[in-house]
């Protein structure tokens, strides 16, 4: 993947004076070099990301991008205009929220205008900007944080005769400010057709195995794992549900973890989901309920997530060498005793 980088400009943006100030900086530099470069590498390697377009018409973002792709003679002017047009954005932001106690993270302005494989695309960023004292004049210095780079993340991939243009946004809180009030975008996905799609397809993915004899208490434990995961969160982040199957230590050693990684793998590249999204409830309540097969008309059905299942259902292995399950239950045991009776 070869890169070059065209431009970069950075901003900071002081809420408390309501001023944005351009920060020099020489991006040919070896710092600076590597530090754009591994942001670059950050984000397009990133599965975390959201599908958006521009609304219709004449926006402010959507027509500074010629201008800063053509690198013309008032590209300081325009870059200017999108870091102030972000600062008031956030100040309306944090009018809205004051009431909360809380205030919109503060941070930098970063565009980068840059070639991958001579196609031009535009990194647009909220990026992490510390203040240091310096040792030896005791003044207060910026920086650029190489440890946590980005809050936020625009990424357009320009149309040319190879390819269409693509924009997808990197936001874990989902900022509306952000991407509606500063950047003017629409999402391509609603949140309700991302939940379900997402779920669909990764349940799917489990269950052909779950499905097996052999890997059947596996795969509902593992899928309780993922149903519980949309049902204890707010937010999607498609590398924490990968984490989840990463992490998953099967009762069968057999159970093909590598199998169902390498199809989420594939999963990254699915548009029928974004990478990070606001879990919709409503639709997951629908793919909780689960059946274990215990025999000839017989199942176990699980209707909710169950926070400890892996501790309440566990494979039984008998001193003959018959095989079953154990149901860890007061409520099951007095049932069955009464049966017994």
């Amino acid at each position: 993947m070869e890169i070059e980088i065209k431009t970069f400009s950075l901003h900071h943006l002081e809420v408390s004076s309501n001023e944005a100030k351009k920060i020099d900086i020489d991006f040919k530099t070896e710092t600076i070099a590597d530090y754009a470069l591994s942001l670059i590498d950050e984000i397009l390697e990133s599965p975390n990301k959201r599908h958006f377009e521009f609304k219709s018409g004449d926006t402010e973002i959507k027509n500074s991008i010629p201008k800063i792709i053509a690198d013309s003679k008032n590209i300081e002017e325009v870059l200017l205009n999108n870091a102030k047009r972000l600062l008031e954005k956030e100040v309306a932001a944090d009018n809205k929220i004051k009431h909360l106690g809380v205030k919109v993270q503060r941070g930098s302005l970063l565009h980068i205008h840059f070639q991958q494989n001579g196609n031009d695309n535009l990194l647009i960023c909220k990026v992490e900007h510390d203040e240091i004292i310096n040792e030896q004049s005791f003044e207060i210095n910026r920086g650029l944080n190489t440890r946590k780079k980005v809050f936020k993340a625009f990424l357009i991939y320009l149309a040319n005769e190879t390819r269409n243009q693509e924009i997808y946004l990197s936001d874990k809180n989902n900022s509306k400010y952000w991407w509606d009030d500063f950047l003017e975008l629409s999402q391509v996905n609603t949140d309700e057709e991302n939940t379900e799609n997402s779920l669909n397809k990764i349940i799917r993915i489990i269950d052909k195995e779950k499905n097996k004899n052999e890997f059947g208490l596996d795969g509902s434990l593992l899928r309780n794992n993922i149903v519980g995961y949309y049902k204890t969160n707010t937010d999607f982040n498609f590398s924490e549900v990968y984490d989840i199957v990463t992490n998953y230590k099967p009762l069968n050693t057999k159970f093909p973890v590598d199998t169902i990684l390498s199809k989420f793998d594939k999963l990254k590249e699915d548009k029928s989901f974004d990478k990070q999204f606001p879990i919709v409830q409503k639709r997951v309540d629908k793919k909780i309920i689960t059946n274990i097969p215990l025999g000839k008309g017989l199942f176990l059905k699980i209707e909710k997530h169950v926070p400890n299942l892996n501790e309440i259902i566990k494979p039984y292995h008998g001193e003959s060498g018959e095989v079953g399950i154990t149901i860890i239950s007061d409520q099951a045991y007095r049932y069955v005793k009464i049966l017994n009776k």
